[in-house]
């Protein structure tokens, strides 16, 4: 009782000698007292994060050091093991498997592959196949992809497609819509990848409403695999209905990239309507690419009025066509410019004419500034 009396004797004293004290002391100790309690939990909270950490890694290096030399022999053997030889192996792992232990075996297969290859050796596939499906790793990778969790779907894609499993698309095509971002863009470009029957449907769509240089790399890395199958379809197909800028740009950039000859006289027509300057700058670039010298004229006649990306697209292919008249233009542009950067692009692209360049370098330093001198010194040192 008298514990209790002297507990709320001085939880009231105290409170009110607090509440005696200005405001400005007042919420100074409050936001003192707030910060010590998330310095606090976030100590305690670092603490937890490395234990598991740790664990995990101990967990891992004691799976590796029973099963890893298996892993080796076996992927770097030639001769073919078959499902019932490989469980013989594993048998004891798989009586103690848990949805863990999957995850670092996951891993610890693929490390194991990717090592014999940077070491030069063979990986016998047939046995790899054999490893990943007695030990179930793909259907539990495909069990996550059910997840309503969006991180641990992300990872079952990412595991699959280092994997090489092939997905089928109705388990992919529950992805392809979801409202987080990175989950549902490697979705579209893993249906993309291995569906055969409409593999470039998601393209239609601009692939997806937030285009960026990722999705560059990834829909880049498709088209490079399909056309290792066969030829492509032509890529105008996309640019004409593309209603993002970004990836309408990409678009154009591809066909030159991939030399698709067929779309030159599309992107010649599309230059004279087209009104976003990344994707005007985009055409010029392939129709250099294509070495469709034609348009010279055109894109002479669009310089002095076009933003500083487009004119840099001009000079760019005007280098590639190699022409008595583009490089005369060079010349005239590099005297006419005040624009200290474009001068370095415009001293390039000369070079790029060989010896007619290079001469005509030599002819335009004697009656440059200091300034440009340098560049000239600049551009012969880096291209000889």
């Amino acid at each position: 009782m008298e514990l209790s009396f002297y507990l709320q004797y001085y939880l009231f004293y105290l409170q009110n000698k607090f509440m005696g004290y200005p405001f400005v002391i007042r919420l100074t100790v409050l936001i003192v007292m707030g910060l010590i309690f998330i310095y606090i939990l976030s100590l305690i909270r670092f603490v937890w994060i490395n234990l598991n950490l740790r664990k995990r890694e101990r967990d891992f290096a004691k799976l590796s050091r029973k099963v890893k030399d298996r892993f080796v022999a076996i992927l770097g053997s030639a001769e073919k093991y078959g499902e019932d030889k490989v469980f013989q192996e594993f048998e004891d792992v798989i009586q103690r498997m848990n949805n863990k232990t999957k995850i670092q075996i996951t891993d610890l297969i693929l490390n194991t592959a990717n090592e014999l290859k940077e070491s030069g050796k063979a990986v016998n596939e047939d046995n790899y196949r054999s490893i990943i499906d007695v030990l179930d790793i793909p259907r539990f990778w495909e069990s996550e992809l059910m997840s309503n969790n969006s991180k641990r779907r992300h990872l079952a894609l990412r595991k699959l497609d280092n994997l090489g499993n092939g997905l089928t698309t109705s388990v992919l095509m529950r992805s392809t819509n979801h409202k987080n971002k990175g989950l549902r863009k490697q979705a579209r470009a893993a249906v993309m990848k291995y569906d055969n029957i409409d593999p470039f449907k998601f393209l239609e769509d601009s692939f997806d409403t937030d285009f960026n240089a990722l999705d560059e790399i990834m829909i880049h890395h498709f088209l490079e695999g399909r056309q290792s199958e066969g030829p492509l379809p032509l890529l105008s197909r996309w640019v004409q209905h593309a209603k993002n800028h970004a990836f309408k740009a990409f678009m154009v950039k591809e066909i030159g990239f991939f030399n698709q000859m067929e779309c030159a006289e599309f992107l010649k027509g599309l230059l004279k309507t087209e009104e976003s300057k990344l994707v005007r700058a985009a055409i010029i670039e392939s129709l250099g690419n294509l070495g469709r010298q034609e348009v010279e004229h055109e894109i002479f006649d669009m310089y002095g009025i076009s933003p500083v990306e487009i004119q840099t697209a001009i000079i760019n292919a005007v280098a590639k066509f190699k022409t008595k008249i583009g490089l005369d233009f060079l010349t005239n542009q590099f005297f006419k410019t005040a624009d200290n950067e474009q001068k370095v692009h415009l001293a390039y692209a000369i070079k790029q004419f060989g010896e007619e360049g290079k001469l005509r370098l030599t002819n335009l330093s004697t009656n440059s500034n200091e300034f440009e001198r340098k560049i000239f010194d600049q551009v012969n040192y880096q291209l000889g």
